[in-house]
């Protein structure tokens, strides 16, 4: 089967990208697989990160780098790339509605019955007045849409009841973490303490790196010897979040790495780790729960949007309400009670149901 995938690949970085990058090599074992990437995904000055690139770059002659979306003659290109290939089926990914412009044109050109969208977010988390309307609109020259989880299928059913829908769900990442063990990883990060908390990803306002903070003040006199990881570059200000800290005396309990770390350190945080808190504001779902299994590493997280579909409560981590009381009160119970042995080994048979191989089997269900 022919296949185009649209959407961004390294050498752009972040989850979407990894995630595209990963469904590339499950759906190349059996498929003619080529990717329409972009060249940048925002304007320098819409950007608030450091650079959109990252070192990884896949030299495949099936990789074509050529959308900007602000650039109506790179997608003329795209157009070209999708009609000499005549592909059998054209999955995009979709996380943000400045990006309906340019896969709109494309959608438009790409034979019916062809065209499948792989929904990463639905609303995007501005939330615009008008981002419903323009959805709607892309949804008209959508064949199928793949969900992660029930939270955005009632999201699509909400804009378009008629749609076609494929039940699908977030894969594991798969990174081999035996270059370390817990020890070696902490060693190498120059932290000794013996209770240690990861929050990993992007920092922004919706991700609750304050309702974490605060939730340590609790925490603070409960679990002895706790170091608080937070990694991961800042898309705001830190001040409000220094702030909290030097507020509640806390600036011994943290130890930030505020950059886009590679998959090098990104395996030491996580083996160095006991659990990953994901205190989010709003979600659809995360891949910083899929990277926490595949370290065997329990979460928590906030009953928000899809999240805690990917949890077996009291086995894979817990599902708090988005308050600091409740989040401190669970990771104090699942220290207190010297939970990371038992639920990390639940966890290593729970995530094999979470395959790549099982993904792709949902998509050519349809």
């Amino acid at each position: 089967m022919k296949i185009v995938t649209i959407g961004p690949f390294p050498p752009l970085r972040g989850g979407i990208s990894d995630f595209h990058y990963a469904l590339f090599k499950q759906l190349s074992k059996n498929n003619d697989v080529s990717v329409i990437n972009f060249k940048k995904l925002y304007p320098n000055i819409l950007f608030p990160g450091k650079t959109q690139y990252q070192d990884k770059k896949v030299n495949d002659d099936n990789v074509y780098s050529v959308i900007n979306p602000i650039n109506i003659f790179t997608w003329f290109r795209g157009k070209k790339i999708i009609k000499k290939i005549n592909p059998d089926k054209v999955i995009i990914s979709y996380w943000h509605f400045f990006f309906i412009p340019v896969y709109l044109y494309l959608l438009k050109r790409i034979k019916k019955g062809n065209r499948y969208i792989l929904f990463h977010n639905v609303i995007s988390h501005q939330n615009k007045p008008y981002e419903r309307y323009l959805l709607k609109l892309l949804l008209k020259h959508v064949d199928y849409c793949i969900v992660m989880n029930s939270f955005s299928r009632n999201q699509i059913i909400n804009l378009n009841k008629d749609k076609e829908i494929i039940d699908a769900f977030h894969p594991l990442y798969r990174v081999d973490s035996r270059s370390y063990t817990k020890d070696t990883a902490k060693e190498a990060l120059k932290i000794s303490n013996k209770n240690v908390i990861l929050f990993f990803g992007l920092i922004r306002d919706y991700k609750g790196l304050d309702l974490l903070i605060n939730s340590v003040k609790y925490l603070n006199n409960r679990v002895s010897d706790l170091k608080v990881l937070v990694v991961g570059e800042n898309y705001e200000s830190m001040s409000k979040y220094y702030d909290l800290i030097d507020k509640a005396n806390l600036k011994d309990k943290f130890l930030f790495d505020l950059q886009f770390v590679g998959e090098h350190d990104t395996i030491k945080y996580f083996i160095s780790s006991d659990i990953v808190v994901l205190p989010y504001k709003t979600a659809s779902q995360s891949g910083i729960i899929s990277l926490a299994y595949n370290f065997n590493r329990p979460v928590v997280v906030t009953d928000v949007g899809g999240l805690k579909e990917y949890v077996v409560e009291n086995k894979t981590g817990f599902i708090v309400n988005p308050d600091e009381k409740d989040l401190s009160d669970k990771i104090n119970y699942f220290f207190e009670n010297k939970l990371f042995e038992e639920m990390s080994l639940f966890i290593k048979n729970y995530k094999e149901k979470f395959s790549w191989k099982n993904f792709e089997e949902k998509i050519n269900g349809r």
